[in-house]
């Protein structure tokens, strides 16, 4: 299930079972990711030679080559003007224990997260 808005994107899978105890809804992680990292990995795991640059379809790419699509839903934040950065907001799904979701957060930050070396000219237009 999918919605697109100008404001922001949000993306989901369902879940039948309910291992927590707690509601897993109120758990979530705010990652910076960089859209042209996203954009290389998506290319990668295609084997493609150009993509539409339409960085909700290519992050969904990567999470399922992560094989982590169907364990989180997220939301995208509005992307700052000249800015690489995108502010992705994470939550589990129903079946997804604390531990697995903190280490999914480390896997998607590792392979498509903003590099926090970047050069000192991107740096002055942030």
């Amino acid at each position: 299930m999918s919605m697109t808005s100008l404001d922001s994107v949000r993306r989901s899978a369902t879940s039948a079972s309910k291992p927590w105890a707690g509601d897993p809804r109120n758990i979530s992680q705010t990652l910076e990711l960089s859209e042209l990292r996203t954009y290389d990995a998506a290319l990668e795991t295609l084997g493609a030679y150009k993509l539409t640059g339409h960085f909700p379809t290519e992050l969904e790419i990567v999470l399922k080559d992560l094989r982590v699509l169907d364990k989180v839903t997220f939301d995208i934040r509005p992307k700052a003007p000249l800015s690489d950065c995108r502010h992705v907001e994470f939550r589990p799904t129903d079946k997804v224990h604390r531990d697995r979701f903190v280490e999914i957060m480390r896997t998607i930050e590792k392979r498509i997260g903003v590099d926090s070396t970047q050069s000192w000219w991107m740096r002055l237009f942030q």
